[in-house]
């Protein structure tokens, strides 16, 4: 059996009442009611030929379902690739040819688009059976999406060892505790979620206020009514509560807030702390990866810097031609590391290498061994904490009636860090 489901279940025989998901105004989702639905969804995925090897792709996004789906599918070792609940539905259709999904499940209404038919799965969740051979995913429990190094989208093969590492690197650097609870406004379906949010909640039970999108208001009355401490979130996120104070205060038991999916500036954080007292700590990871570095400090830190390696994870600096000076290409070992990708045909040369990962940034780190990132190999264009890739903008453009020739460079943006800014010939 999956360790992550008998740890789960550990939970469920010891505390069946402890309330794990908080979502909407009095809707509580207890440990054996996840239990049961799991049970419940195993069964259904199991009626269609969900099982080894064979992958469930899923469009669940932040819906309570999205955590019994993960047990379910480990429970019959069958791997999941969770997307982004805003994929349309020409991009749902794409990735569950390009990846070999044998199942997908999705919103009823997008469900209705996808397919002609369709059955219920549980809640607005529909199934849909693509019928697509599975392909050699080497023992992945999950496929976490990413862009790679390149514009074409990518899984990572990640086993369930390098799941439960990454999830227990994270609870001990953050102190992340069974008690806790966190604010659940970052996608499940990305690397950050599952690794901040679904592990912690998986493996010892703490619990979150689950929504499916970052809803400001909404965010602080969670927090007073749950009296949620944790906040993992984005640096725009961050930027919005500073340039719009709350009235009445932020909420006293929001302590720990920690920001990643783009480079926190040094000005947010110091606006941040003036308005309210609070320090934002600076976590750095991949989906290739999981967690690499995190500043646990009080201290408001200069530009770029990200902390300290993890528990368990090793950072080397690469020599590399075309670093800044001072700098090399940041490559990461642990236990965490994915196996590789999918597919590895789009990437010039493999970054799964010497036993761990070449990642696409550059940095250098201090004598106390704190890391600071001073820029990306790669072109991508990091807005709201998402990788856009500009080829792939300029090629869509140049694919329009009327353009003859595109160039997407990036931009600062006061809000979202970066924004993109397209020049067409026509």
């Amino acid at each position: 059996m999956s360790v992550i489901v008998q740890r789960f279940a550990r939970i469920v025989k010891e505390q069946p009442e402890r309330p794990v998901i908080f979502s909407g105004t009095n809707d509580v989702v207890t440990a054996s009611e996840l239990w049961q639905t799991h049970l419940e969804l195993r069964q259904r995925l199991a009626s269609i030929g969900a099982g080894p090897n064979q992958l469930v792709m899923s469009a669940a996004g932040n819906r309570t379902a999205a955590v019994p789906l993960l047990l379910a599918c480990l429970s019959l070792r069958a791997p999941l690739m969770p997307v982004d609940a805003g994929a349309t539905i020409a991009e749902l259709a794409e990735f569950a040819e390009r990846f070999g999904a044998s199942t997908v499940v999705l919103p009823e209404a997008s469900a209705r688009s996808y397919a002609e038919r369709s059955a219920h799965l549980t809640g607005d969740l529909h199934v849909v059976h693509h019928r697509v051979e599975g392909m050699a995913y080497r023992g992945a429990a999950l496929l976490k999406m990413t862009s790679g190094s390149t514009g074409f989208p990518k899984a990572t093969l990640t086993a369930e060892a390098q799941l439960i590492a990454d999830g227990e690197q994270i609870i001990g650097a953050m102190g992340i505790t069974p008690a806790d609870i966190q604010v659940a406004a970052i996608p499940l379906s990305h690397s950050y979620g599952i690794g901040n949010l679904v592990m912690p909640l998986l493996l010892q039970g703490t619990a979150c206020a689950l929504r499916e999108s970052f809803v400001p208001q909404q965010l602080l009355a969670d927090a007073r009514r749950f009296q949620t401490r944790v906040f993992p979130g984005v640096p725009y996120m961050f930027s919005y509560f500073s340039a719009n104070p709350p009235v009445d205060g932020w909420p006293a038991c929001l302590q720990l807030l920690i920001s990643a999916g783009a480079r926190l500036d040094v000005q947010t954080a110091e606006a941040f702390r003036a308005q309210f007292g609070t320090t934002i700590h600076s976590f750095y990871g991949a989906s290739e990866t999981g967690g690499i570095a995190y500043d646990a400090g009080d201290a408001l830190n200069h530009e770029g810097q990200v902390g300290r390696a993890m528990p368990g994870v090793t950072i080397t600096l690469k020599e590399d031609d075309g670093a800044p000076p001072g700098s090399g290409r940041v490559f990461v070992s642990s236990s965490s590391v994915a196996t590789g990708y999918l597919h590895t045909e789009d990437e010039p040369e493999d970054p799964f290498v010497e036993g761990g990962f070449l990642t696409g940034d550059y940095g250098f780190m201090n004598v106390d061994g704190d890391l600071t990132l001073t820029g990306r190999a790669s072109t991508a264009v990091n807005v709201a904490g998402r990788k856009v890739h500009p080829s792939e903008v300029e090629r869509v453009l140049r694919g329009m009636e009327g353009i003859d020739e595109a160039c997407v460079i990036a931009a600062p943006d006061a809000r979202r860090g970066q924004q993109i800014v397209a020049f067409v010939i026509s």
